[in-house]
């Protein structure tokens, strides 16, 4: 197990400060987490020691394949502009499990319904409303067919009420059968056909920006940790194969 100020020889990249920082933290888990009491991937919120700084974290624990997941996409999701909250590596007695830095910021479920377990049609509704007029719903959807997230659904994206951060990325990359994009088919539920449209122009228009090799960071990444690097080649070559064909992909993977 790591100590709570190792990063184990890890990449780098600067930030807007021109310091230098990781782009997948490895922190230890203090005392005195609490489960967060949503969702079915046993969450938890507390503070991880983080090269000897304490930060507020999200963890959850995950396979070994999963976690790698988590970090590869969160990666990849920032070399194509899609906000996602920092991941890290969080060990807890010698465990390691996936963490964010904690944005205390609700998801959409919970911003929108009284009880995120049994929403109503209204409300539903004045979601949909809400995610439809997302400028970055079309990005959003471009990046989760790229890499076959089988999990997008309205409760994996954090807002503070202006911008919006995706997380849970572990069902992704073969990890788990793909069946379409959730949030989109909420949308397509309740809104007409111009609006769905306009949505899938959005993300055929993005994935036709996304750069050939955009998953290179990401699979050097991985290689630097011992933990994630077994993964770093194989999901690479999932996102190299998918890339070229993406834009022409997306109306049948909706």
């Amino acid at each position: 197990m790591p100590s709570d100020t190792t990063l184990l020889g890890c990449r780098h990249k600067t930030n807007g400060r021109g310091e230098l920082v990781a782009q997948i933290l490895v922190g230890a888990l203090q005392p005195g987490s609490r489960p967060i009491g949503i969702g079915i991937n046993g969450a938890r919120r507390g503070v991880a020691m983080i090269a000897g700084v304490p930060r507020g974290v999200v963890v959850k624990p995950c396979t070994p394949a999963e976690l790698a997941a988590e970090c590869f996409c969160t990666l990849l999701a920032d070399a194509l502009n899609v906000l996602t909250p920092e991941c890290a590596v969080v060990y807890e007695g010698g465990v390691a499990h996936f963490g964010t830095v904690d944005l205390h910021a609700p998801n959409l479920m919970q911003q929108f319904c009284t009880n995120p377990l049994t929403p109503n049609a209204a409300e539903l509704r004045a979601l949909v409303d809400e995610l439809s007029q997302w400028l970055g719903i079309g990005r959003l959807i471009a990046l989760d067919i790229l890499i076959r997230n089988a999990d997008r659904h309205p409760g994996n994206l954090l807002t503070d009420g202006q911008d919006y951060w995706a997380i849970d990325h572990g069902r992704s990359l073969g990890l788990h059968p793909y069946g379409g994009h959730k949030s989109y088919r909420l949308i397509a539920n309740y809104s007409d056909p111009l609006t769905c449209a306009n949505i899938e122009a959005g993300a055929i228009s993005n994935a036709l920006t996304f750069p050939p090799g955009c998953e290179t960071n990401s699979q050097h990444e991985l290689e630097a940790h011992a933990l994630l690097a077994a993964h770093a080649q194989p999901f690479a070559h999932v996102v190299a194969g998918y890339l070229p064909g993406l834009a022409a992909s997306i109306k049948g993977l909706l």
